[in-house]
Parts: C-alpha cells; structure tokens; sequence
C-alpha cells in the first residue's frame, strides 16, 4: 500500500458515503485514525456497523494492508 493512503483525507477515498459519514462523525479524518483502534473497540461503536467494517476490510485487501488493521486490543 502507499503509505499516503493512510493520511488522505477520508471523503477522497472510494468508500461509500455511508462510511464516511459515520467517519465524520466520529472525527475520523484519514484511514490512519481508524487503524490506531482494534476491531473490536471499533464494532462497539454504535454506528460502526458490521458492514461498514467489511467495507474497510475490503479496502485493505484490495491495498495490500489488511495486515493493518488491528485484531486484538495488544
């Protein structure tokens, strides 16, 4: 993945508009400011939704960077 990627801002990636308004939400301004959390404080977001996690996920794989994405709260 091209590490810039991580600190575009989040309205100029393809995801869809739904996961960048709860983005915006949540002040998440680049992929970089997700990634610092686990999945699993991330899906306990009430408006995180389990398909929006998906959509990162698939973002990241087709990246190159699902090794990213934090699995545990270590």
């Amino acid at each position: 993945m091209d590490q810039t990627i991580l600190q575009k801002p989040i309205p100029e990636l393809p995801l869809s508009n739904s996961f960048k308004e709860m983005a915006h939400r949540h002040d998440f301004r680049t992929l970089q400011d997700i990634l610092v959390w686990p999945a699993s404080v991330l899906l306990m977001h009430e408006d995180f939704t389990q398909h929006q996690f998906q959509e990162l996920r698939n973002f990241l794989i087709q990246n190159n960077s699902l090794h990213l994405l934090k699995t545990s709260n270590s």
